[in-house]
């Protein structure tokens, strides 16, 4: 090989290593910060339900995660942020008719509307690599 095609070669490798380097493995976008956490109703976890993280200015896009046996972690844009929490469970002896022939148990939120749609939470994600919010809710005022 003469020393032009060495360089060219040198030169292609290097563009592609420029292009995938910032990325790395396994690495997350650098304009966001990790947050995870515990989210609780009057003192025992949400067992199942989902969290979401929205920018309290609206400037920005929302981050969203599940809850699992009351544990959450996601990733979020730093910033002053509303936080909705959602979580279903089914009512005992109550039966969703309106599809015939499949009854499926049927499910009421239990989260009060102060936690979602009317939410009252606030929190600050720091840019830093980890933060950690928990969240006790009580099911009622």
């Amino acid at each position: 090989m003469n020393t032009v095609m060495n360089v060219r070669y040198g030169l292609f490798a290097f563009s592609i290593l420029a292009l995938i380097a910032p990325t790395g493995c396994g690495s997350r976008d650098p304009a966001t910060a990790e947050i995870s956490g515990v989210v609780t109703i009057d003192g025992a976890p949400v067992l199942d339900g989902d969290i979401l993280f929205r920018a309290a200015d609206g400037a920005s896009g929302s981050h969203a995660g599940k809850i699992v046996d009351g544990k959450f972690s996601l990733e979020s844009s730093p910033g002053a942020k509303l936080v909705e929490i959602r979580a279903s469970r089914e009512v005992p002896g109550k039966i969703d008719e309106s599809n015939p022939g499949e009854p499926v148990p049927l499910r009421e939120q239990f989260i009060p509307t102060q936690y979602n749609s009317q939410t009252t939470l606030t929190a600050h994600v720091q840019a830093a690599d980890d933060n950690t919010l928990n969240f006790d809710l009580k099911s009622s005022s």
